[in-house]
């Protein structure tokens, strides 16, 4: 393994180059502050990404008009540039993030750990899509860390598909979990009660789904539970008690947390790295007897669609592997497709809402919803009627809210 300077790793590189880069904690920040610099001098990049964490520097480059920002998960500080038009949203679920942005790369930017004997570099937190951007594009660009843990599964890349190293001058980026105050909680305990004996729960990120798992890890060996499709550190417990009772490893695409967790997930037999097309796909996630699918939304209407990647038309999420799963589990025999949420916004907004603003896409159509679940219960919507899906919502809307949306039109 050679090293080469962060500033000369793009030297060479082609006119208006099409980048895309590793995700969530692995997100390659020393080797994104070297393309800012180098697209403020440049111009022309174009950069595809996902969910950055540890708002990268890129805001500079993006204002100069050198780096064009293409993101199917608005996060961070690309929220801001996003409502200033200066970042373009691409909705995209991460099952056709190969198809759709992979195959179109000049360059991959991926964080890696130090090559073992064979030659192997760990992808070590993030499996999703990183091996694939590493065969596809031309150019295969890594930052190596020895902070990478060395992780099991799918979940390595061998020294002669890279093209450039660089070493990593900043630590990993770090996902600092949501805290369940005492409403996400009462809704995590509902959620609960909807869960069939012997289900495999994949949880998404947020206060709600989070505390979720800290309410399953002492009923998991019980109810025989299983997880799959990422781990955070509120799920530590979780992963733990479902690997002790026979139901590991946990099959996981992204790991997200700080050191002490990345230290946990170190050659840990517990969690088998998949990447999304291992695990995302509908066609593998049928052959999970009764999956469950939990995640979040900013607001459900009264037909039962949902809204989760933008409030009053801003774009703070995306579309990531909500809908994989949710096809996943409506093809799981005995499978579950629910949506979690409080009932109001930390201000009182109702989340259950008449229709939604003209500006929000709806992420989740009317027909792909089984349950919606509040602080206040659970509105069941399979196999219901546009009138008994309305009632349903209703109830579970905070008691503030639910004369105003019986007055709804």
């Amino acid at each position: 393994m050679i090293l080469t300077d962060r500033d000369d790793v793009f030297h060479g590189t082609p006119a208006r180059a099409r980048v895309v880069v590793g995700n969530a904690c692995g997100t390659p920040l020393t080797l994104l502050a070297a393309l800012a610099d180098h697209a403020e001098r440049a111009g022309g990049v174009t950069l595809t990404a996902g969910l950055l964490f540890g708002d990268p520097p890129l805001e500079a480059a993006i204002r100069s008009g050198g780096l064009s920002l293409r993101s199917w998960h608005v996060h961070g500080a690309l929220r801001s540039l996003h409502r200033e038009g200066l970042i373009d949203y691409l909705p995209l679920r991460l099952l056709d993030v190969p198809d759709t942005v992979l195959r179109g790369a000049d360059i991959a930017l991926i964080r890696v750990g130090p090559p073992d004997a064979d030659g192997y570099c760990s992808l070590g937190p993030s499996t999703s899509f990183a091996a694939e951007a590493a065969e596809h594009a031309a150019l295969v660009i890594a930052e190596v860390s020895p902070d990478v843990p060395r992780t099991r599964g799918s979940s390595s890349v061998h020294v002669s598909r890279i093209d450039r190293f660089v070493r990593s001058e900043t630590p990993m980026a770090e996902y600092a979990p949501a805290q369940p105050d005492p409403v996400s909680r009462t809704v995590a305990r509902n959620v609960v009660e909807l869960l069939p004996e012997g289900a495999t729960v994949q949880l998404g990120i947020g206060s709600v789904t989070e505390g979720l798992a800290e309410e399953l890890a002492p009923i998991a060996a019980a109810r025989s539970l299983g997880l799959l499709g990422l781990v955070t550190t509120p799920m530590i417990p979780l992963v733990e008690a479902v690997t002790a009772s026979g139901r590991g490893p946990v099959r996981a695409v992204e790991l997200m947390g700080g050191p002490p967790f990345m230290a946990w997930a170190d050659d840990n037999a517990m969690i088998e790295m998949c990447s999304s097309q291992q695990l995302h796909h509908p066609a593998v996630l049928a052959g999970v007897p009764t999956l469950v699918s939990v995640n979040s939304a900013v607001a459900v209407d009264l037909r039962g669609q949902v809204v989760s990647e933008s409030v009053g038309g801003a774009v703070i999420a995306g579309v990531g592997g909500s809908a994989d799963f949710s096809e996943g589990a409506h093809l799981s025999p005995g499978g579950l497709r629910v949506i979690a949420l409080r009932s109001t916004t930390r201000n009182g907004v109702s989340t259950i809402v008449p229709a939604h603003q003209p500006a929000d896409a709806v992420t989740a159509p009317h027909h792909s919803v089984d349950a919606v679940v509040t602080e206040h219960g659970v509105a069941w919507l399979r196999g219901r009627t546009s009138r008994e899906r309305r009632r349903e919502l209703i109830a579970v809307a905070a008691p503030e809210h639910r004369e105003a949306l019986e007055g709804a039109s």
